[in-house]
């Protein structure tokens, strides 16, 4: 018997895709801030942020209504995403300390950019945690 998609996986499944799409659309907001810094690695930080999202995005259209594993790798995948963003944050707060002919203005937009993505994430890994655990008890009551 095939179990349906819950809400909650659906609506998760959304703002991992938005996330994901947004992310990569208008990643030209870290590519602005990454062009100011002195620091090498971002570039390379920032890369992982957006692929890993896209991993992420690929990994939530494989959640169908009958198995938790997938849920629980894609919210791991979640939080994947958001310490690299984290990271990636921490480097842009860096940078606004101690350069000073930074253009904060665009390193603070690429954080709250950073911070929303985060938070789409958060939101979608914490959602897929929640009906896994669901699902998992509700199973056990046959």
């Amino acid at each position: 018997m095939r179990k349906e998609t819950s809400k909650i996986q659906i609506t998760a499944k959304l703002l991992v895709a938005a996330a994901a799409i947004v992310h990569l659309i208008f990643t030209y907001v870290h590519t602005n801030a990454l062009l100011l810094l002195e620091d090498q690695i971002c570039g390379f930080i920032m890369f992982l942020f957006v692929l890993l999202g896209l991993v992420t995005l690929f990994e939530a259209t494989q959640i169908h209504g009958e198995r938790i594993r997938e849920e629980v790798l894609t919210a791991l995948l979640c939080m994947g995403t958001i310490a690299l963003g984290m990271q990636l944050v921490g480097i842009y707060q860096q940078a606004i300390q101690i350069q000073s002919s930074l253009d904060v203005a665009v390193v603070q937009k690429a954080i709250l950019f950073s911070a929303g993505l985060m938070t789409a994430f958060g939101a979608a890994g914490i959602l897929l945690l929640v009906d896994a655990v669901k699902r998992y008890f509700g199973s056990e009551k046959v």
